[in-house]
């Protein structure tokens, strides 16, 4: 990934999209704080000094934090108590966090801080855009989240911006210090309330969450340009694909689905297709449907994730014109990890789609085309890539199991809720990775079966998708090829999204 200086995203804490979150953590987009946001930031500190002296308990200012909020901390401790806060929370586990998931923290970190209630030195702010811009990535370990704040997480990154631990630059590893040192910037100082800020904050998740919800999109759109190929290349009834099915179903994942299929298959002799069987599996038949509710699912995630993504999770929160700090629950994301439980069952329903269409293309019965697609009697052809499948899809529905109930009372069981949001996102994460070789596996499928039928595709997408797989792997005429290395080449062009036609692509690879 190369910094991209000649673009630049203006953050205030209220506008950024997904779209420009997948522009910075994939694409080395460059960020600039609009100077609005950065007097409101300020306005916000000066409230936080304005109460170092109150006689009021304040959460994390003048006590400690967690089950130690009942100790008390006294000015002239403000330094040394934030370091023991950075350092206390340094406690995750490898693997460590890509560089993409990185950014995607730090950017959303920073957009978090410009709502103006954080009230943390504008340093931090500056520090963390220079992170961005000068592709300065903490090294972030992935396990240690209950998500209720990733705390675990979030302190590597206050751990680099005071010159301690490592940090990746360049595709190295580096200590801190010696990355800001390349840059003449100065280790921040940190003062009341800047540690809490730092750790106490969901932006690990959130920036997963964004990067995850880019991906399903593209892969639904994947999903449609695979099925529209292997229903094209059986000669399916076109009126299963007639769009004046869903005109009294007004569900919007349906429609888009159904038009999409429809926009691939835009000149394909399909439609002058003179099958008129109303028989066939529902794979096949109602997959429009299916990859619709799919869709809706996104969509729900769509709806809030921008709520997550401009709004703070503080606590305590600055109230700028009343000159105060309260304490809130602003940290809990319980809705944002049941929204994405929600999409890894209904990416496990598309899983179970995935494999019965290709098992009933490998089914002689249903297809009509040739036992496993096999060119004569005597090839084995793509018969045992069945149990590749069906370990595929065994692990999905294994990931797919929720997650956000199992967690166990921390802090001297005062925090007795948790809801494990970053583990969510990650085995999540695998679904779609996994979801990447069963389309793949499809599209092999369906490459073969065009060639088989002689229906080779001619529809706007179909035929690019078509083009796109037999560049990277040819008609299978023989058992003489590594089946286990051809899908590693047609997972690669799904993960790349390489089948999409590039006029329709509206994301960086992962």
């Amino acid at each position: 990934m190369r910094l991209v200086k000649q673009k630049k995203i203006i953050l205030d804490g209220k506008h950024l999209t997904v779209e420009q979150v997948v522009e910075v953590a994939r694409e080395g987009v460059q960020v600039e704080i609009h100077p609005k946001a950065f007097a409101t930031a300020e306005a916000s500190r000066a409230v936080v000094l304005g109460l170092i002296n109150s006689d009021k308990q304040i959460y994390g200012l003048n006590t400690g934090v967690g089950a130690n909020k009942d100790n008390k901390i006294l000015p002239e401790e403000y330094r040394a108590f934030n370091e023991r806060i950075i350092h206390s929370h340094c406690v995750a586990l490898p693997p460590f966090a890509d560089k993409a998931t990185v950014r995607a923290t730090m950017l959303c970190r920073l957009n978090g801080f410009l709502n103006g209630v954080a009230g943390v030195q504008t340093e931090i702010l500056t520090m963390l855009k220079d992170f961005l811009n000068y592709g300065i990535h903490p090294r972030i370990p992935e396990r240690g989240s209950v998500g209720m704040a990733d705390l675990g997480n979030m302190a590597y990154v206050g751990l680099a911006m005071i010159g301690e631990g490592n940090v990746e630059y360049n595709g190295s590893n580096i200590p801190a210090m010696e990355a800001l040192k390349k840059y003449n910037l100065a280790p921040i100082v940190l003062g009341p309330k800047d540690a809490l800020s730092i750790v106490s904050s969901n932006a690990y998740s959130v920036g997963k969450a964004a990067l995850l919800c880019a991906d399903i999109e593209d892969l639904m759109d994947m999903a449609d340009i695979i099925y529209a190929m292997g229903y094209e290349a059986q000669g399916y009834n076109p009126m299963f694909i007639d769009k004046r099915s869903a005109r009294n179903r007004p569900l919007k994942g349906q429609h888009d689905s159904l038009k999409k299929v429809r926009e691939c298959l835009e000149d394909s002799h399909l439609w002058n297709c003179d099958n008129e069987t109303l028989l066939g599996a529902l794979s096949y038949k109602s997959s429009c449907a299916i990859h619709g509710a799919i869709r809706d699912s996104l969509y729900y995630i769509q709806s809030m994730l921008p709520l997550y993504i401009n709004s703070s999770d503080d606590c305590p929160m600055v109230l700028i014109e009343e000159k105060e700090m309260i304490s809130t629950d602003n940290f809990i994301v319980t809705g944002l990890a049941i929204a994405y439980e929600m999409m890894g069952i209904a990416l496990a329903h598309l899983s179970k789609l995935i494999c019965n269409r290709i098992l009933r293309l490998d089914n002689d019965l249903f297809s009509n085309l040739p036992r496993f697609l096999r060119p004569d009697t005597n090839v084995i052809s793509f018969s045992t890539i069945q149990k590749t499948i069906s370990a595929l899809d065994t692990e999905i529905r294994h990931l797919a199991n929720p997650v956000s109930l199992d967690y166990l009372p921390t802090a001297n069981e005062t925090e007795d809720h948790g809801c494990n949001t970053s583990y969510v996102m990650s085995k999540t994460e695998k679904i779609v990775d996994l979801l990447y070789y069963l389309l793949g596996i499809e599209l092999m499928h369906n490459a073969q079966a065009a060639d088989l039928s002689g229906k080779l595709p001619t529809g706007k997408g179909t035929r690019y998708a078509y083009d796109v797989v037999r560049n990277v792997i040819m008609f299978l005429e023989d058992d003489d090829r590594d089946l286990g290395a051809e899908m590693e080449k047609v997972y690669k062009v799904v993960r790349e999204k390489e089948i999409i036609l590039p006029g329709d692509r509206r994301y960086t690879v992962c």
